[in-house]
This record gives C-alpha cells, structure tokens and sequence, in this order.
C-alpha cells in the first residue's frame, strides 16, 4: 500500500468520534450559547482523540491559525475559531458505528482500545512532567493522544485485527517505521504544525525521551507489567525525572485507573484489564481467539511463536531454535530462530533421527537436556553430528517438543554471545515453557 495515496484518502474524508462522546457532545451543544464553557468543551474535546483530530484539522487548514501560536492548547483552538464555527461543525460529526462486512464490533473495540492507550500514555506523561516542575505540559499531552491515530484509522480502513503487534504491521504494510508515517500524517491532514516540535524528528530533550517512553508503556501495557522489558522504559522514565522507579510505576498506575474509570468507549477499560493479568510466561488476553475455531496445527504455531518472545524476552536466552520434526523425511528441520546470523550453517541443516543418533534419543519421549560448557564437542564427536560442530562450545539446553502424543520437534537455546551458563533457575523456566507449549496445544 503507497503511503502517499493512503494518507491523501484519509484527508478527504471526515472521521467519527465514539458514540459515547457525540452523545454528550449534542448534550452540550443544546444549551444556550452563554452557558457552553470553553474549558468544559476542551476537557471533552481532549477525552476522545477522534475528537481532537476533527478539532486539530480544522486548526490545520487554516494557516492564520497555524501562525496564531506555535503549540496551541485545545481551549485557546476553540476560543481562536470562536463558539459559532465549533457549535456548527460538532454538530455535524458522526458518532463511529458497526456496519456488517465493513465495519466489525470486534475492531471497533480494538479501535477503542488503541484510543484509550493514548489516553494512558496523555495522562502518563502530564504526571511525569509535573514531578520534574513542568505544568505547561499540553503539547505532550496533545501529542501522546495523536501518536496513535494513523493505527486505528488503519484498522477502521482494513475492517480487520492485525495478527501481530498493531504498529509493527502498520509499518511493515508501507515499509516505513511508525513514527515516520506519523509525521507524515500530521503534514498530509494536515494537523498543527507544532506538532512535529513534539513528536518529529529534531533535536531530542528530556521532553521529548519521557514522551516516547510514556507511550510506548502505555501501548505495551497488554505484555504484562511483570515483564523485564516492559518496566525498562519506566526505570528509564525514573532517572530521567530524577525520582524513584515506585514513583514512575504508581504514576502509570494512576493513568490507567483514571481512563478506565471515565471510559469513552469499552476499549479505554482494556489497559486497566491487561494490568490486571496475573504474572506468567503467557498473558491471558481479555480479548482471546476463540480456541474452538483453531485448528490443531494453529493452536501450536501460536503457543510456539509465544514461547519464543517468552525465552528471549523474558528468560533473555541469546539464541533460540526450533526444530520442527517433519515427518515423511523423519528429519528435524529449522521452523523458527532468534539469534542466527543470515548466513549461519544450521539455517538450512536437516537433523537426520537415525536410530541411536542424540536427537533420536531427545525426541523418543518428552524429555529435556542441560549441557554445561565443552559438551558440544564431546557430542560431535560420539554422535558424528555437525549440529554440535556448528553450535560452540557454551552451555546449551534443549528440550522435545510433543503436541499431545506426537512429536512436534525440538527448542534449544543457549548464550553464545557472551558464553554465560545457564543456571538452574533459566534452566527451569526454560523447561516449565516448553512444557506448557504441549499443554495448550494438547
């Protein structure tokens, strides 16, 4: 899909906001004009970043407008278009509706989902800015609510769940990295120009680092709070305001309780929900595929492909294969990897299960194997295996795979860019989601 032809279609056509908020939006508008206060229209204007987009766009167009003031706050937009152009065009908004074969239930909620991130991440950055002293803080504010727009206008227009990450697939579809569309979304709208001082390219502050790091909390916030990786860019956020990391988590904490509890659409409570999960190498989406409507071969791509972001994400194994076991050669072959350099031997190297071989012997039955450092070698040279020739000489662990009594193939991982062992502790974790892999797909 052309980047430039997307965005010009987005631009000629005028978006809806969530029922939720056209409801109260008529609500305000039917009172008399002296009774509108600017400061309550702006608060609701700011609580749906639909809202804010359809406010920003007419701001955009507008290039005495642009110039009136670099950053403009939501009540100074109103005030400088005045109560009679705003009452008129809110007025004329569509409320965001499902209409069959274009317009799912399911991706209207994802759509709400994604605007309720925003909202966390708005929330998240005001809060942080504040303990450094800053409380002009409207333009990350603004910003954080506009980062996600091209994705959930990107759902609206595929009528579709992405099967990954939503800004990965959204970048991979235009070959282009997310915040590059972003920037060009704001020019092609077009919205504010100050917008790209906060969220495009150019000299990086301390502004704009705790904005990035907010928003990606804030969006990531479905992959578990106990996840490593996912309290790093919190821990980052921490050192950068200068205060303690229970002080930046209790701030996000408070960002997500607050938009669930003033949810403009279902979605806004998913971050409060996701937060809730309970600590494991799965999170237990409240969204899930319905299992029964999966086939047995993709139950287990799907548990395959969350162990391997578990082993490298969370347990941090430095390289991780699986051998998928393929049955009409009775041979295991590469399936998925994280760590293989592009040329690396054992991309293309087929284990043959000859009897007696170590891989005939792994995968007679569910079991596992620790190696410590020089096993490699002792292995290559008992089992005349260049498998184990290709490998090193570090500590590895592997373990065979079976989805309910037939062989799958096999995980190995090991750390052979630092060399470091892998404890008993690695070890087990190693074991128990391997396990687990054969018990959700059993």
């Amino acid at each position: 899909m052309d980047i430039a032809n997307w965005l010009s279609s987005l631009s000629e056509n005028r978006w809806p906001i969530l029922p939720a908020t056209a409801v109260e939006v008529r609500q305000m508008l039917s009172l008399p004009g002296d009774r509108i206060v600017f400061s309550e229209l702006s608060n609701l204007t700011l609580s749906d970043p639909f809202l804010l987009l359809d406010l920003m766009r007419l701001v955009g167009a507008s290039r005495a407008l642009q110039r009136s003031e670099a950053h403009p706050t939501v009540e100074q937009m109103l005030m400088l278009l005045g109560l009679e152009v705003i009452t008129a065009r809110y007025r004329q908004i569509p409320a965001l509706s499902t209409v069959h074969g274009k317009l799912d239930q399911e991706v209207v909620d994802a759509v709400g989902d994604w605007l309720g991130r925003s909202r966390v991440a708005a929330f998240i950055i005001k809060e942080w800015l504040a303990i450094t002293g800053e409380y002009k803080v409207e333009d990350c504010f603004i910003a954080a609510l506009v980062y996600n727009l091209p994705a959930c206008l990107y759902l609206i227009y595929r009528n579709r769940l992405p099967a990954g990450p939503l800004l990965h697939e959204v970048a991979d579809v235009f070959a282009l990295d997310y915040p590059k569309i972003v920037e060009q979304f704001i020019q092609r709208m077009p919205l504010p120009s100050g917008l790209l001082d906060t969220l495009g390219a150019g000299p990086v502050n301390r502004r704009k680092q705790l904005l990035k790091l907010a928003i990606a909390t804030a969006n990531a916030v479905d992959q578990g709070w106990w996840r490593p990786q996912w309290n790093i860019g919190i821990e980052a956020a921490a050192k950068l305001i200068g205060c303690r990391v229970d002080n930046a988590q209790q701030v996000v904490q408070q960002a997500i309780l607050q938009v669930a509890r003033h949810p403009r659409a279902p979605g806004y409570t998913y971050p409060a929900r996701a937060y809730l999960y309970i600590p494991g190498p799965f999170p237990q989406r409240n969204r899930q595929d319905e299992v029964a409507t999966l086939t047995g071969e993709q139950q287990l791509e799907k548990a395959l492909l969350e162990s391997l972001r578990h082993l490298a994400n969370d347990i941090q194994f430095e390289r991780i294969m699986f051998l998928r076991y393929d049955q009409p050669s009775h041979s295991l072959k590469m399936r998925y990897q994280i760590g293989l350099e592009d040329k690396h031997p054992l991309r293309k190297h087929i284990v043959a299960l000859e009897p007696g071989s170590f891989f005939a012997l792994l995968t007679s039955r569910p079991q596992s194997f620790h190696a410590p450092a020089s096993t490699c070698a002792q292995l290559a040279r008992k089992y005349q295996d260049e498998f184990f020739t290709h490998l090193g000489e570090g500590h590895f662990a592997c373990m065979s795979v079976f989805s309910g009594h037939k062989l799958a193939g096999v995980f190995f991982v090991d750390n052979y860019r630092s060399n470091k062992a892998i404890d008993d502790d690695s070890y087990h974790r190693f074991k128990e989601t391997v396990f687990r892999v054969s018990q959700l797909t059993f």
